[in-house]
């Protein structure tokens, strides 16, 4: 869990000296932390950088030091509010979770409850209740699973259909995956969804498409869209291109800690760098 990485080595090491010179980050910053699955299964992925996983162990210690270190969850919808908000003591976080998979209902649901801590699920809605390649053969939720979370106080937006990689397909096909998710939650629900979640790398460093694409999330009526973008939301960021934090299983309270209060937001200049100069995928 703490083997020496370039990320965790900058972010612990590095960061602090560069706040004593020029102080530290926006403390009135939010965090929103993007999970995936909360599960033991072996990783594929090559570095903790690209990791999707976190076990439950580590899981249930990353929700226990929220709760001591005085984080309480909110919903997207209370984010522009809780922005605005700085005489506030306490310490607002957004948890979300991407793909909906059934381990978040087995093996996150349960821990978030023991520390009174709530969340945001993304729903790919064509993959509801099955088991995928695309998802590494992971079970999602299907949709009394949905409504029964629900009811214990989950909120739910869209991650499109098919989980497509957006900006390779036609504008009309992006609309599609983004519109008739949404069409489908509802109907499933019963209640407006507002908010979406931006399947894979996000293409910040594509201005033409980013521009069509959040005239779409406008038109299908989404307040808020969440992106791969690394860093915590402020003042006047757009709030269809919100930052979050990745978090893994590799994540130590240390460095959990340091993503929290801002030292890994660094992490999304050579982000940025890497897509517009070679336009790899994260």
């Amino acid at each position: 869990m703490t083997a020496t990485r370039f990320d965790r080595f900058i972010t612990l090491r590095v960061i602090p000296y560069t706040e004593r010179l020029f102080g530290r980050p926006d403390t009135s910053a939010i965090p929103i932390l993007m999970y995936h699955s909360i599960s033991d299964l072996e990783s594929s992925f090559p570095h903790p950088y690209y990791e999707t996983r976190t076990s439950p162990k580590a899981f249930e210690e990353q929700m226990k030091f929220l709760n001591e270190a005085g984080y309480y969850s909110i919903d997207l919808s209370e984010l522009p509010a809780a922005i605005e908000n700085e005489t506030s003591e306490r310490r607002p976080v957004v948890i979300t979770f991407d793909d909906g998979f059934k381990d978040f209902l087995t093996n996150a649901f349960p821990v978030m409850e023991k520390y009174g801590f709530t969340a945001t699920v993304f729903l790919a809605t064509g993959m509801m209740g099955l088991k995928s390649d695309m998802f590494g053969g992971k079970e999602t939720l299907d949709w009394n699973d949905v409504r029964e979370l629900r009811k214990r106080g989950v909120t739910f937006g869209s991650h499109t259909v098919n989980h497509p990689i957006l900006k390779k397909l036609e504008i009309e096909e992006v609309e599609a995956e983004v519109k008739e998710s949404k069409i489908e939650i509802q109907s499933r629900l019963g209640e407006v969804v507002e908010t979406f979640s931006y399947p894979l790398a996000f293409p910040e460093e594509r201005g033409n498409f980013l521009k069509k694409y959040f005239g779409i999330l406008e038109r299908c009526g989404y307040r808020f869209g969440l992106t791969t973008i690394i860093g915590r939301v402020g003042k006047g960021d757009n709030l269809l291109a919100l930052k979050r934090l990745p978090v893994n299983d590799h994540d130590d309270t240390a460095l959990f800690k340091a993503k929290l209060e801002g030292a890994y937001d660094w992490v999304h200049v050579p982000q940025y760098l890497r897509k517009k100069c070679f336009g790899w995928i994260d």
